[in-house]
């Protein structure tokens, strides 16, 4: 396969620097349940695991240049859902954090596969929000008048006690002390404060963004644009919300963290969670200077999708063996796999499938199944090389 790819130093070259920001308190409120449909596309190989074989079929018979969207699809509909249980020991402590995670709904409304996609806090939130999840029950996906599956839907569970709020006297000084540290440069030492701090088992949620808005920041100095990405996407996790009159920091520095992470997701070949905080900026008032600023990188990125040269995406798998990836092209392939992967899943609309890996192999997804996201599943630290074929 002709390896070559889009220079993503052409895509940025505008780098904004992280806002300062002061310390100050804000309310808490009781923990609330967000909910959220992702749609995309799929083919099937070995391994498969259709959703809809009428689907497929269909498609497979058609001629390739005239295959068009062939159903009407309505999405699953909640009917119950449980609320997840706080782990006791972390009320007791005060502790707080959420949990991401992307789930299927079948053809009877029940709740498969639910995956861990990022969570922050401690790890026992997990357990409870995947245990909560697998007991909602849907109104199943209608596809030309039949219940499907509904492959990709995500969901963040937020884990937060009520009647404590802002940060501990005991917090405020030893963030003052790390954050001493960052200012007068020595990061080395600013580093291994945050990791004491990382380690407090009292982390209530206003806590934990500050926390993460250093670790953000010294990401940004050592030049860590994937541990950068990641603190930020946490920022916006832990943040709360206008609607719910909880945020810790304010609809400016939101708008700023959004700006940031289209720049370094862009850098990084992460075209579609860049183009989706383009719109979650767009849709936020006051903004039009930022929006009119990052409009151009944007621009360069629609360029980019529409090439005929490949897309490289750089991975490494963390620590929980997992990494979803939003395509933008309908072909995808794997090369310089340093380490072990065991499968790449395809999730889409109302269908999936899962495949071993084959190093150099071309996936082809129809055009007319819309956006599609892959969840590959491998050791930790893994890498390997995710190219978004050109069509030519």
């Amino acid at each position: 396969m002709k390896r070559t790819q889009w220079n993503k130093a052409d895509i940025v070259s505008n780098v904004f620097q992280p806002t300062r920001l002061p310390l100050s308190k804000l309310a808490f409120v009781f923990a609330t349940l967000f909910t959220s449909v992702i749609s995309g596309n799929a083919l099937a190989q070995e391994l498969s695991i259709p959703c809809d074989e009428v689907e497929k079929k269909a498609l497979e018979e058609a001629k390739e240049n005239e295959v068009t969207r062939i159903t009407a699809f309505q999405p699953a509909m909640p009917i119950e859902r449980a609320n997840p249980r706080y782990p006791a020991q972390a009320a007791r402590k005060g502790q707080e954090g959420w949990v991401r995670m992307s789930y299927v709904v079948d053809e009877e409304g029940r709740v498969k596969d639910p995956v861990v996609d990022d969570f922050f806090g401690n790890s026992a939130f997990k357990k409870s929000a995947l245990s909560a999840v697998k007991k909602w029950k849907f109104e199943p996906a209608v596809k030309d008048g039949e219940p499907t599956q509904q492959c990709h839907q995500s969901v963040q569970m937020d884990f937060v006690l009520g009647g404590r709020t802002g940060a501990s006297r005991k917090f405020v000084g030893a963030y003052k002390d790390a954050d001493a540290l960052f200012q007068a440069g020595d990061i080395d030492a600013a580093e291994a404060a945050l990791s004491e701090l990382k380690d407090w088992d009292t982390l209530n949620r206003y806590e934990n963004t500050w926390l993460l808005n250093l670790d953000s920041q010294i990401a940004n100095k050592l030049g860590d644009v994937e541990r950068e990405v990641q603190s930020i996407g946490r920022i916006l996790s832990s943040n709360g919300s206008k609607r719910d009159k909880n945020r810790v920091f304010d609809e400016n520095y939101v708008a700023y963290s959004l700006q940031r992470k289209i720049i370094l997701d862009s850098q990084q070949g992460l075209f579609a969670d860049a183009l989706s905080s383009f719109s979650k900026l767009k849709e936020m008032d006051d903004q039009q200077t930022r929006i009119e600023e990052i409009t151009p990188i944007i621009e360069q990125i629609e360029t980019a999708i529409a090439s005929n040269q490949n897309l490289e995406v750089p991975v490494t798998i963390g620590e929980n063996g997992n990494w979803f990836h939003t395509l933008v092209r309908s072909q995808f392939a794997f090369n310089d796999i340093n380490g072990d992967l065991d499968t790449v899943e395809v999730r889409c609309e109302s269908h999936r499938e899962k495949f071993t890996v084959a190093e150099g192999h071309v996936w082809k997804i129809p055009e007319s199944w819309g956006q599609c996201r892959v969840l590959v599943k491998g050791d930790d630290a893994t890498k390997f090389n995710l190219i978004e074929v050109a069509q030519s």
